[in-house]
């Protein structure tokens, strides 16, 4: 394994000559004054999508992969969090390639189920320490990638003007769903399940969506920021949930996983802010919500982990950020040494925090009375590293754009459950959109 420290530049700057280019993609970006670490890959070697295979085929194709190239790189291993391998995304409807009698809607937009590029180099960025390295597999590919990074400084995202923000849901038709799903819960059929909205804006002009991301996350401090650039759209996220995590464990594998439920906004004063806080740590309903999302998360876990092994290490911890405030809970496992990275998936896709509990039951539930697919939304972003990690996020306060570069669709959802309140749940939708709403707004149409 290669790894070779090169000058130090911002990874928007590094990544500016790429924007644009197909597979090329960002991930850990956001707040870049805030620490961290951002990752840069380009130019895949292969491509697997779940079109391309018929029933799970694709994410054996994954597998098969990753089994190759972890015995060759396990040996070499680095300080960073990514040397080279897979990355990507699995979109909400691959679950029906795992869940056969599942019955979703397509979804709406014209990428994939799931697509991960192969890649043998990447552009490491330590934003804390103002540092940065390319490590890969060979020679060839680093220089490639290296000689491809930008050095100059680059101009301020400049975008078009956008029509005002529509939905396909009313507030009316939101708040008659999530009372819709209540009444479902007093049935027995379920207890929570995550309702969403999807938010479009169009444009007579193409932009750019490299400087739509910088522009949504210019002032955030979420940890998982990501732009996924492909030849039929983009994903730009801007989550704050990790998926799971997969890192090395007294020589064995250890899983992390950090479901969020329960949010609230910020306040400028900074009183009322702590009022807000105290409120959110104290409502029964948000505490409610976390706590059965993670004894879901703890049992997905126990398909996967050794006895015993399985930590609640917080449960309803306070997570601050610039504009919202969430509860978030972290369980841990020993993973067991037959488990491969395909089976973590099958045991835990999608996020219980964004379906619901039970599982199942929820998501059908959800695509009844969503009716669309929710595509990227939802489902995870992250890598398969050659060292034998992974992480991946929740793709939540997650943007798409079409084809074309003149549309852009930002779901937001919320968990429901006998304690919601559907005014309260469909203002929530929206104060997880304000950095998309705040990147947008100034240039609507009026």
């Amino acid at each position: 394994m290669i790894c070779s420290e090169i000058d130090w530049r911002c990874p928007y700057v590094a990544f500016a000559p790429l924007a644009g280019e197909a597979h090329a993609h960002l991930l850990g970006a956001g707040d870049l004054a805030r620490g961290g670490w951002s990752v840069l890959v380009a130019f895949p070697t292969q491509i697997i999508t779940a079109d391309i295979n018929d029933g799970s085929g694709w994410l054996a194709a994954v597998q098969e992969i990753i089994d190759d190239r972890v015995m060759e790189a396990s040996a070499a291993p680095t300080p960073v969090p990514f040397h080279s391998g897979l990355v990507g995304f699995i979109g909400y409807e691959a679950l029906k390639s795992m869940e056969r009698d599942l019955d979703l809607p397509a979804s709406p937009y014209d990428l994939p189920n799931a697509v991960f590029g192969v890649y043998d180099a990447a552009a490491v960025f330590s934003r804390e320490d103002q540092r940065a390295f390319v490590v890969g597999r060979d020679a060839s590919a680093c220089g490639r990638l290296a000689n491809a990074l930008g050095t100059e400084p680059i101009a301020p995202p400049a975008l078009p003007a956008f029509s005002a923000m529509s939905s396909n849901f009313s507030q009316q038709e939101y708040e008659a769903a999530v009372s819709l799903i209540i009444e479902r819960i007093k049935c027995g059929d379920f207890y929570q399940a995550n309702i969403a909205q999807s938010l479009q804006v169009t444009s007579d002009n193409e932009f750019s969506p490299f400087d739509l991301y910088r522009a949504i996350a210019h002032e955030s401090d979420a940890e998982f920021g990501a732009i996924l650039q492909y030849r039929d759209g983009a994903v730009l996220s801007n989550s704050p949930e990790r998926f799971f995590q997969v890192k090395p464990h007294n020589g064995g594998r250890r899983i992390i996983v950090e479901p969020i439920k329960g949010t609230r906004g910020r306040s400028a004063d900074r009183v009322e802010d702590a009022v807000l806080a105290e409120a959110l740590v104290n409502d029964p309903k948000d505490r409610a919500e976390n706590i059965m999302i993670a004894d879901l998360m703890r049992n997905d876990l126990s398909k996967i982990c050794a006895d015993g092994s399985i930590d609640e290490e917080a449960i309803c911890e306070l997570m601050t950020l610039t504009k919202v405030r969430h509860l978030v809970s972290r369980i841990s496992g020993v993973l067991r040494e037959d488990v491969s990275m395909s089976d973590i998936f099958s045991a835990l896709f999608p996020s219980g925090s964004i379906t619901g509990a039970p599982k199942i039951e929820a998501m059908g539930a959800i695509a009844r009375v969503e009716k669309v697919g929710r595509g990227p939304y939802c489902g995870a972003i992250g890598f398969f590293d050659d060292a034998g990690g992974a992480d991946f996020s929740v793709a939540i306060r997650t943007l798409i754009t079409n084809e074309a570069a003149t549309s852009v669709f930002a779901p937001v959802g919320g968990g429901v459950t006998l304690r919601s309140n559907p005014q309260a749940e469909y203002e929530e939708t929206l104060i997880k959109a304000k950095s998309a709403l705040d990147a947008l707004s100034p240039r609507m149409r009026q």
